[in-house]
């Protein structure tokens, strides 16, 4: 609903780094030294203050402090650029999110071979038939020269007309060819310069995706014949509430086979009006194109309807006013209200719905929280001039009563209607949800108003296991993105189930994350630190339509153990390790000590034939540098959770024994791994005494068992029993948490001891 930063996971991609080089340790000198941190993964501020991660196949946006725009992401020429939507006017290379970090300067300008050149002047038209704000894009669709060439709309009036990547004006120096030309254009409210500042109530992608230019021309930009993507959902409720659409985003490849990926990203909040428009284009004929929306529709968050009116409410973003989902007061379930007028002295609000004009110079926070202490049990602001505005006025002030905003329009018509009433609904935590990708291959078509059938669809049912609110996301990839960005979601109710659907198409790949306990999304209202236990769900997944599947999240117990994608391997003389915890369903998460107290604690170690090599407690993620003989090496990871919020699963400590030497191919080790199956609720809590334990090697080879043992304390490990187990599954004696520890060895002398210390709760 409200997250505005996204998940540092995505697309289930790895950021492998070095672990090594490691030297032995030397006798009695102490532990070996610390691994260094993984590569492959950073940070960079942006000039605005909002920061960028980059992880191998994942980027976060999060906006700065008080800020909350849309994204222009363009990716091309191996360069990442994340421009924020209100510095369209700003050279691009200032927002080079990848030469910034390489702390390289900006590219200087490609040498231009002298010829015959065209002036092309260009202009944006909004929605409302204003001039528009936004920017125009330039690629030679046969031998892709000015590479990604970007003027901003409108231009600076007398800029330099020049054939230069970049410039301020509205007019670029073309060689004759066949182009791209493609543009972003906003529509402001009517109350706003058509040209300011101010937050877009949409966007609109226009132009063309091949036209020939010859001369010199004008080249007009025209959202006017852009068209609105509509979603139907036909059996189950849903309305675009805030966040509903995220990405609009588009590919143009060249006949040569280069390509300039681009689009915005928006963050909920980043427009007034949940609607986007596309241009409908004609087919092209040379290289590649296409563009698609991304819509996440739940239940209506919030409705009102008065009879003979026509209410369209929503909630202000919730950053404004809060860090985490229970800081933001929310209706939930219906009820009827009587309307009052918030503004007129002496108005009785008591009970009722309190209509008040929003004012500049009073924040929202003020306005609803003086109705609210006179006894409002809602209260509605209306814009003070024509349409909407979500301008909270002010940052930093949580609020009292759930607080919606309406159009200058209904409120007025509200206010008209003595003593009316309002029936209001609202849904705190949709029971489904739709993550669906529309694309537009080879042309944007005349017709762009889908239905999302469940049908045509695929179901997952989730399953979000443990207590609190969650933070989730879902991340999806076209073939020709280089990357995913999804924004994350608080999920308040868990635990608890939700049937999520997701566009089947083969061309179409989704991931998950889920962290728990939920992820602030500010920090205006400081409380103690404590660390949040993000975890991905794997490879990325294509799905047809019909697939009917189940996914768990955070289920008992959660256990060290080894990322799914990327497996113990020895390359060489380098062994590529990825450690952490998994839980039931094999969904990984990868922490690290935390740098404060009630936090958590990790520590890993590798020994090579009994001699400590390495050792770490930041993120065991990378390649330990070793020596090509034939040894044994016993890896160790211990994790301990002592955060308040952790009542089960607060330690886990392994081991994994192996041999390994010098290899000609990457080859996956035979490092064995245990599965746990029990018979859980949502709150990881059973009354079945039954527990079967699953050995595997990880590189899926089969070598029968020597031993496998169960151990169980209902002590959090103090005093330990042996179980007996019979074809690997076990009867349990006992109540209250359960702690598990096993040990198992194959016949080739691979071995794993592993224990949970409070794995599940027994009653």
């Amino acid at each position: 609903m409200w997250l505005k930063t996204a998940a540092a996971l995505g697309a289930g991609v790895l950021g492998l780094g070095v672990l090594g080089p490691a030297a032995p340790a030397a006798a009695g000198t102490g532990p070996a030294p610390a691994l260094r941190a993984p590569a492959g993964a950073y940070d960079v501020a942006l000039p605005t203050g909002d920061t960028v991660h980059v992880a191998d196949g994942a980027t976060t946006v999060t906006p700065g402090p008080g800020r909350d725009p849309a994204f222009s992401i363009r990716h091309g020429g191996g360069d990442l650029y994340v421009v924020p939507d209100d510095r369209l006017t700003d050279d691009p290379e200032r927002y080079n999110v990848t030469a910034l970090h390489e702390h390289r300067r900006p590219a200087a300008p490609e040498p231009r071979a002298s010829g015959e050149f065209v002036t092309v002047h260009v202009k944006g038209i909004a929605r409302d038939g204003r001039p528009g704000l936004g920017t125009a894009g330039f690629l030679n669709v046969e031998d892709a020269s000015l590479g990604n060439a970007h003027r901003p709309l409108p231009g600076k009036p007398g800029g330099p007309c020049s054939d230069a990547r970049w410039e301020d004006s509205g007019c670029v120096r073309l060689r004759p060819g066949t182009y791209s030309v493609l543009g972003l254009i906003k529509t402001l409210p009517s109350w706003a310069s058509s040209t300011g500042s101010e937050k877009p109530l949409d966007f609109s992608l226009v132009g063309y995706p091949e036209i020939k230019i010859t001369g010199d021309t004008e080249i007009v930009l025209d959202a006017r014949k852009a068209k609105e993507v509509t979603v139907r959902t036909p059996e189950h409720a849903t309305k675009p509430d805030l966040g509903a659409i995220s990405h609009l985003m588009w590919t143009r490849g060249t006949a040569s086979g280069q390509s300039v990926n681009e689009g915005v990203y928006m963050n909920d909040g980043a427009t007034l009006e949940e609607r986007v428009f596309l241009q409908p284009t004609e087919r092209v004929r040379s290289g590649t194109f296409e563009a698609y929306t991304r819509w996440r529709l739940e239940a209506p968050a919030i409705t009102m309807r008065a009879r003979g009116l026509s209410l369209h409410p929503m909630y202000y973003p919730a950053s404004y006013f809060s860090d985490t989902s229970d800081q933001f007061p929310r209706l939930d379930g219906r009820t009827r209200m009587r309307v009052a007028d918030g503004d007129r002295p002496g108005a009785g609000l008591r009970g009722r719905l309190a209509v008040i004009r929003r004012k500049d110079g009073v924040s929202v926070a003020e306005q609803s929280n003086r109705a609210a202490d006179a006894g409002a049990r809602m209260v509605a602001i209306y814009n003070d001039k024509p349409g909407v505005n979500d301008d909270p006025g002010g940052y930093g002030t949580q609020l009292k009563v759930p607080t919606v905003r309406l159009s200058h329009e209904e409120g007025q018509a509200l206010l008209r209607r003595h003593n009316t009433t309002v029936t209001a609904a609202g849904v705190v935590d949709s029971p489904y949800q739709y993550d669906l990708v529309f694309p537009e291959t080879g042309r944007v078509s005349e017709n762009l108003n889908y239905v999302a059938r469940t049908r045509d669809l695929a179901r997952l049912d989730n399953a979000y296991h443990g207590t609190g609110s969650m933070t989730t996301a879902r991340y999806s990839r076209r073939p020709w993105e280089e990357f995913s960005i999804a924004y994350a979601h608080p999920f308040i109710g868990a635990p608890r189930t939700r049937v999520e659907y997701v566009s089947a198409d083969p061309k179409t790949t989704w991931s998950a994350m889920a962290a728990t306990p939920e992820q602030p999304y500010n920090h205006a209202f400081p409380v103690p630190k404590t660390p949040h236990l993000t975890m991905g769900s794997g490879e990325a997944t294509a799905y047809r339509p019909g697939y009917r599947g189940t996914q768990t999240w955070f289920r008992a117990p959660l256990a060290g153990g080894v990322n799914p994608q990327a497996p113990i391997a020895r390359t060489g003389d380098g062994i590529r390790f990825n450690l952490g915890v998994v839980d039931a369903a094999n969904n990984f998460a990868g922490p690290s000590s935390s740098s404060f107290p009630d936090g958590f604690v990790t520590d890993f170690r590798v020994y090579r034939d009994e001699q400590l090599v390495a050792q770490t407690s930041a993120r065991a993620n990378g390649v330990l540098t070793t020596t090509p003989e034939d040894a044994a090496y016993r890896v160790e990871y211990d994790f301990a959770n002592t955060a308040p919020w952790a009542r089960l699963s607060t330690r886990t400590n392994t081991s994994w024994t192996f041999r390994s030497a010098h290899t000609g191919d990457t080859t996956v080790l035979p490092v064995l791994q245990v599965g746990y199956d029990t018979d859980l609720d949502l709150r990881n809590r059973t009354r079945s005494k039954r527990l079967k334990l699953e050995v595997r090697r990880q590189d899926g080879s089969s070598v029968p068992l020597k031993s496998l043992t169960l151990q169980t304390s209902f002590d959090d490990g103090t005093t330990w029993r042996d179980v007996p187990l019979r074809k690997g599954t076990a009867r349990l004696h006992g109540k209250g948490t359960v702690s598990l520890r096993v040990t198992a060895e194959d016949r080739a002398g691979n071995a794993v001891v592993q224990e949970v210390v409070r794995a599940y709760e027994l009653r």
